[in-house]
């Protein structure tokens, strides 16, 4: 019996098959490669080490994702792309930032990290750098080992206010004595620099010595002497007899009268009330009593304002304020003299300084 050569389907060209078998074999090569590049985006496995959250400080970034091939760091801080699978980076300034990782180009992953400006380790002060020996009116250079701060509160130790602001500020001194100098890095008053200078007077140079032996008078000094006389009575004595004896004077004790002073208020229950000030439920007049009714002294905003006291409650009412740092500087009798304070307000969705 002679076996017959037709296929299955008689009518249909052979090339169509071979088209059929590339089309399969492609398709297979294509889901075995998604096999092996597949992720469980739900369970991606990526650490950030770091000590601390805080400005020029290396993290390191690593992915420990089963299946991953490539990976995409986004830092959040406009930097550069970093394809690594272990990585390190760090932060320049201080904020919020979202670390986005894309693992084999498909699954994308977020970390929110907040940055801060201040080291919370203990035990270590900035270094003030300056001569122990000063002369009065002579321009003294200081300067502060402390790297990575953002702003320096300087106090020279001749007013209870800031002095200078920047890492190296320059001063001359106006009187002589001991001066304690005292420097705040980044608003960390908890760990603030304090060193002790002696403020020397300026040298007076001598004059040219007088010769006395060559030196002539216009007179001999018998001349300017009286003649010797009778003795008599001095009058005084007869007047003092009608002078009435003069009342007992006030003891010290009674002639000093008690200063009043400002109401005590602590840093959070200032920061309290400002935050009320913009809300619209507290004006400055809350603050009289604390300010001994000046409205006038001055605020340092984030290390780069200055304004009154009053118009920067103006400034900030009906915002929405976050307030990161907050000084109160005091005199004897606990009026509030000046205030440092570091903020951000609300834009767009986000916190900015203002």
């Amino acid at each position: 019996m002679k076996k017959s050569n037709q296929t299955l389907f008689p009518n249909v060209d052979y090339r169509i098959y071979i088209s059929l078998g590339i089309l399969l074999l492609v398709s297979l090569s294509f889901l075995l490669y998604q096999y092996t590049r597949h992720v469980d985006c739900d369970d991606a496995k990526f650490f950030i080490h770091a000590d601390e959250y805080v400005i020029n400080r290396v993290f390191e970034y690593q992915d420990n994702t089963k299946g991953a091939k490539s990976w995409e760091w986004d830092f959040g801080d406009s930097t550069a792309i970093d394809r690594r699978q272990i990585t390190f980076h760090k932060y320049k300034k201080p904020g919020e930032y979202i670390v986005r990782l894309k693992i084999n180009g498909n699954c994308t992953h977020e970390k929110m990290l907040t940055i801060t400006s201040i080291s919370q380790e203990t035990g270590y002060l900035p270094i003030i750098i300056s001569p122990n020996v000063v002369t009065v009116g002579e321009n003294i250079q200081f300067d502060a080992d402390k790297t990575g701060g953002e702003s320096w509160e300087w106090s020279f130790g001749e007013t209870s206010r800031t002095d200078a602001l920047g890492k190296n500020p320059s001063y001359k001194f106006k009187s002589v004595g001991e001066k304690k100098i005292t420097l705040i890095v980044n608003g960390d008053v908890e760990h603030t620099a304090v060193k002790t200078i002696y403020v020397a007077p300026k040298a007076i140079k001598a004059k040219q010595k007088i010769d006395i032996q060559s030196y002539e008078f216009e007179k001999q000094a018998v001349a300017f002497s009286l003649p010797r006389g009778a003795a008599q009575k001095d009058p005084l004595v007869d007047m003092l007899q009608y002078i009435p004896v003069s009342p007992k004077s006030k003891s010290k004790k009674d002639s000093i009268i008690a200063e009043k002073k400002a109401p005590e208020i602590s840093n959070e229950q200032f920061q309290l009330l400002l935050n009320q000030v913009a809300a619209q439920a507290k004006t400055k007049d809350d603050f009289k009593d604390y300010l001994c009714g000046n409205f006038e002294i001055p605020v340092v905003i984030n290390d780069k304002k200055l304004m009154p006291f009053g118009q920067f409650c103006q400034n900030i009412m009906g915002k929405k304020i976050k307030i990161t740092a907050l000084r109160l500087n005091k005199d004897s009798k606990n009026c509030i003299q000046n205030i440092n304070i570091q903020y951000k307000v609300k834009k767009l969705m986000l916190w900015v300084k203002d």
